[in-house]
């Protein structure tokens, strides 16, 4: 699986109740637009090698072609995707 075939991306604490919530929220209003990955999934470990650092269990990520937004500041970019 590539990552830039699935992107945007919402990367997610899988292993947390309120995470695992959130996900399914945005899953639902992103209506299947968004791939939403855990954490500590396969796929979830391979986007953190190549893309991000060991600091990125600490947040959520929002992932598209250009940038990754992290935490707060992903919020705003997730939304404007939603719409």
């Amino acid at each position: 699986m590539e990552i830039k075939e699935n992107i945007p991306i919402v990367l997610f604490d899988n292993q947390f109740y309120l995470c695992i919530k959130f996900a399914k929220t945005v899953n639902f209003f992103a209506r299947g637009k968004i791939a939403i990955i855990g954490h500590y999934s396969e796929f979830g470990k391979k986007i953190r090698e190549e893309i991000l650092d060991e600091t990125a269990l600490d947040m959520f990520w929002f992932i598209t072609k250009k940038r990754a937004y992290g935490g707060r500041a992903a919020l705003l970019p997730l939304i404007k995707s939603i719409l």
